[in-house]
């Protein structure tokens, strides 16, 4: 194919604020980073849309449309996916790679995009507000079980947006740098933060049925990965008040476990500032490392099987570190390693990709037969240094 995942990388990459230029769109203000345009989407009389160098993408506030140069391209041109790429190729005289990789010249490649994926049609953000709890039994077992106090679990449920179902199962919302809802992962948790085998996950999109926006297609994405849009994921009108819940006893553990525990100091040397985005295996490793380590933003990918090389496309210009999960034979390791290598085939990372070997070296041989992950090795106790 003519545009096949490499080639799309490169025309993603061109500078947005040329992109506008070419097209003929103003843009307003003097930010190095951001500026501003009158939204074309509709009758916008005071600019709405913000346009992001450092990301490369577009989004206005008020309707929520958004995209990369591509999607600019396409919409302001009113252009097909096609036409915007040969437009961009044309005008910004883009050499196109004609022999990028095959499935049979890359060994070991279990997936690679065929072609361009189609247009996300959204899932309605007010099912997100909607769901908003900390009334799961995953997040009351979180603080009972002394991984989080209640103000802790608190903000990091608005940080996460986490929701709650009827039955009591936590819902992990799939939520994009554009804000975009994917869909939503119901998980079941007993009393003591161990996921109800019992209990099979759902997903929200297969419980809407015929509920669901017309054109929708499921595409996953990494769960947190909306704490790349905004600093402040919620608004504080959708926020959960800490003094209005209600309580639930915490063990000293939480408390000390951030200042005392020297394997949190081992994770924290990683990122220095908070532009390190640290991928682990569960959602519920996401959440707490994000209060126990916040000098990271912390995703998911939401098992080992989940994770796919497209998932890390929109981190190629930030700097990622992966924290496996451990095992006796050491598999889970060379399974995400080689999705790292498969990713860095695909995309043009600015940051070299790295991966963790804090569990492979330092985890115990009875913790790798327990299968054990980040937050399991922090509250065994042990002290590491790297």
């Amino acid at each position: 194919m003519k545009y096949d995942e490499l080639n799309l990388q490169k025309l993603r990459a061109l500078p947005i604020f040329e992109v506008c230029s070419k097209l003929g769109i103003t843009l307003y203000g003097m930010g190095k980073l951001t500026r501003r345009a009158t939204c074309w989407y509709h009758a916008d009389k005071h600019p709405s849309m913000h346009v992001n160098k450092k990301k490369n993408i577009y989004k206005c506030f008020v309707c929520g449309k958004g995209g990369d140069v591509i999607r600019l391209v396409q919409d302001y041109e009113n252009k097909t996916f096609i036409e915007a790429c040969d437009w961009l190729v044309n005008e910004f005289h883009v050499v196109l790679v004609e022999n990028c990789p095959t499935r049979s010249q890359i060994s070991d490649i279990s997936f690679i995009s065929a072609g361009p994926k189609t247009t996300l049609v959204p899932l309605d953000p007010v099912l997100v507000k909607k769901s908003l709890s900390v009334d799961s039994v995953f997040c009351k077992s979180v603080v009972s079980e002394g991984y989080l106090s209640q103000v802790q679990l608190v903000a990091a449920t608005n940080r996460y947006r986490l929701g709650a179902s009827k039955e009591g199962g936590v819902i992990f919302w799939e939520i994009d740098d554009l804000q975009q809802v994917h869909t939503g992962k119901i998980m079941y948790y007993q009393q003591d933060c161990h996921r109800d085998k019992n209990h099979t996950p759902t997903w929200v999109h297969s419980l809407m049925k015929d509920k669901l926006p017309a054109g929708y297609e499921l595409q996953h994405c990494l769960f947190g990965l909306h704490l790349l849009g905004h600093t402040d994921s919620t608004d504080s009108t959708d926020k959960i008040s800490a003094v209005s819940c209600v309580p639930v006893v915490a063990s000293e553990q939480s408390s000390s476990v951030c200042s005392e525990n020297k394997s949190v100091s081992s994770v924290q040397s990683v990122a220095k500032n908070n532009s390190v985005v640290s991928i682990v295996e569960s959602e519920k490793t996401a959440v707490i490392m994000s209060v126990l380590c916040p000098e990271c933003i912390w995703m998911s990918c939401g098992g080992l099987q989940m994770f796919k090389p497209e998932l890390l496309a929109p981190l190629v210009n930030h700097k990622v570190v992966i924290f496996p999960d451990t095992d006796e034979t050491g598999e889970a390791f060379k399974q995400w390693h080689t999705v790292l290598q498969q990713a860095s085939k695909l995309y043009t990372f600015k940051y070299p990709l790295r991966i963790s070997r804090l569990l492979e070296d330092h985890a115990t041989p009875n913790q790798k037969s327990r299968k054990i992950d980040l937050v399991d090795y922090i509250f065994d106790g042990h002290t590491v240094t790297e």
